[in-house]
């Protein structure tokens, strides 16, 4: 469910602070709303990643299909859950625990 997002919370920051937040929101490609509202509700938002990272990504599946039925079940496994860590550690945001 998508509830209205049409309360307001004023917060007051230093300049520093205040250039500090909109960078970090930038780098994640959020506005500073839903930066500081994710970061309030325990997630960690992820940086936006250089493109050459999906490059990488794209020749890491090139290299997984082409080995596929000539390395033992084992290695295939490995390499599986290692592309897995690489994708959460990178790609799919982060929840903290909150403190309630």
């Amino acid at each position: 469910m998508n509830e209205a997002k049409n309360k307001n919370l004023f917060i007051r920051v230093s300049e520093q602070e205040k250039t500090i937040i909109e960078q970090n929101a930038k780098r994640c490609g959020l506005s500073v709303s839903e930066y500081l509202r994710q970061r309030a509700l325990g997630f960690m938002p992820r940086a936006v990643l250089p493109e050459v990272f999906f490059s990488f990504n794209d020749k890491l599946d090139e290299l997984c299909v082409a080995v596929e039925g000539k390395i033992t079940t084992d290695t295939e496994e490995k390499i599986s859950r290692l592309i897995d860590r690489i994708t959460e550690e990178l790609i799919l945001p982060k929840r903290e625990r909150l403190v309630v």
